[in-house]
């Protein structure tokens, strides 16, 4: 029981919006080969919140970070299986 009190939960930020979120209710995803993926264990990383999926901001920070061009981030987020508001 002692234990289980001191156990820390691993805190991320969410690079959209900044916020702090435990890590567990982030979405983690690296962009590779110039497109958006899900970590794979190797390599960079970034996590997002899931409110921050649907803002316009992702998009631009998707196209920033995947070196792409916004029309392309926006179909790979579109895409990704993770909801997406039109």
């Amino acid at each position: 029981m002692e234990n289980e009190k001191w156990k820390m939960k691993s805190i991320r930020m969410c690079v959209v919006c900044r916020e702090r979120f435990y890590q567990n209710e982030l979405n983690r995803l690296q962009c590779k080969d110039k497109r958006l993926i899900s970590f794979s264990g190797i390599g960079r990383s970034f996590y997002v919140c899931n409110e921050c999926i649907n803002t316009k901001k992702f998009i631009n920070y998707i196209a920033k970070i995947c070196k792409v061009s916004k029309e392309d981030a926006k179909n790979q987020i579109f895409h990704f299986p993770f909801s997406i508001v039109k």
